[in-house]
């Protein structure tokens, strides 16, 4: 059936609505996520969603045909759809008795989706507050318009493994401009998480805060904890070819990461102290601390976020690591209690706590690191 360019663009700014609900229901569930309680999680996002809200919006693009000049716009539009049904359904649907499986399924048709929306944001001006912090979002023109003459890539960059390192995903801001110095996050994924879907957790606030972020993926199913310079060694690589690639502030590069990425934020940076501003381990396994020769690390600034309800890594093992951090004469290590928060992922955690930690800490002029060895 054809439409009007006028007609379609109603529709489709009135599904945009809908889906700006879907995308920070879904997003709350990920921060809000525990394992044993999954038929409440079911039934929170189904009411903050607003019940089966896809079958309605496909019926309505059923046998539309797209105005001259949409038809590109469109078949992505269906796309990105098709994902994040996929994403609720799977959620909704999933048995209790093996649910991990049926959770991964939904997360990662979740980030297929939202690239696709990225993608797509030039033609979604409703879903623009989606991408940018709120303080940002009149800026939106101005972190969206390319500087005339630069080259290099920006946006979201997924690139493949090498022999030097696992494969690793990038964003950088749009509005790059090699004519100054940018501060660089390497964000790391949980266990048997992927690099691609943890860049989403930041990628609003290094748009809003102009961060270029990489997240690597462990060369394993999760990162070497027990040989960390394995997994440092590739991290390092990426690091020595965006350092070739994009005007980057050495003294400003900084590591974070979710439950085993959080455990391994707390590896590189203790193992090459002399080389960040600063690390936030989140939800991490507090006990990897004492691994490592802390005397050489007492000037790295470490910012604790950890949960009172983590199901998986105790409050305890947070508390000990600072404990142990203190007692081991580090100056500048901070401690932030979650009390109502679990073990989940970290959208809000990233712009409301880490990035302006990030923001308050000084440049720091890093020194020759030695070797990582295993």
């Amino acid at each position: 059936m054809a439409i009007s360019a006028a007609d379609y663009q109603a529709i489709i700014s009135a599904q945009e609505e809908k889906i700006l609900v879907f995308l920070r229901a879904f997003e709350w569930l990920q921060e809000h996520m525990h394992l044993g309680q999954i038929k409440q999680a079911k039934q929170d996002v189904f009411d903050r969603v607003g019940g089966d809200v896809f079958p309605p919006l496909n019926a309505e693009l059923e046998g539309l045909e797209a105005p001259d000049g949409r038809e590109a716009f469109h078949t992505k539009w269906l796309e990105a759809l098709e994902q994040l049904e996929d994403a609720y359904t799977s959620f909704l649907t999933g048995s209790e008795a093996n649910f991990i499986v049926a959770y991964m399924q939904s997360r990662r048709a979740f980030s297929l989706g939202k690239y696709v929306l990225y993608e797509l944001r030039a033609e979604l001006p409703k879903l623009r507050e989606y991408w940018v912090l709120p303080d940002a979002l009149a800026r939106w023109d101005e972190l969206e318009t390319p500087v005339a003459g630069v080259e290099a890539q920006t946006g979201v960059i997924h690139r493949p493994s090498t022999d030097k390192h696992a494969e690793y995903s990038l964003y950088v801001p749009e509005y790059y401009d090699p004519s100054r110095s940018w501060p660089l996050v390497i964000t790391l994924h949980g266990g048997h998480g992927r690099g691609d879907d943890y860049l989403l957790t930041w990628l609003r606030a290094a748009k809003s805060a102009g961060y270029i972020v990489l997240s690597p993926k462990s060369l394993g199913g999760t990162w070497s904890l027990q040989r960390p310079g394995v997994d440092i060694r590739s991290i390092l690589s990426m690091v020595e070819t965006l350092l070739d690639e994009y005007s980057i502030d050495i003294g400003r590069l900084f590591a974070t990461g979710l439950s085993d990425g959080g455990s391994f934020s707390y590896a590189i940076g203790l193992s090459c102290p002399k080389l960040f501003a600063g690390v936030a381990p989140i939800a991490a396994a507090g006990m990897i601390v004492g691994m490592f020769n802390l005397d050489k690390a007492k000037d790295l600034p470490i910012y604790i976020v950890h949960g009172g309800k983590d199901f998986m890594f105790p409050v305890a093992t947070a508390q000990m690591a600072y404990e142990l951090l203190q007692k081991s004469a580090f100056t500048k290590v901070k401690y932030e209690e979650l009390p109502d928060w679990g073990h989940a992922y970290t959208y809000s955690i990233n712009d409301s706590l880490v990035l302006p930690w990030f923001n308050s800490l000084p440049s720091r002029q890093p020194q020759a690191e030695d070797s990582a060895k295993d």
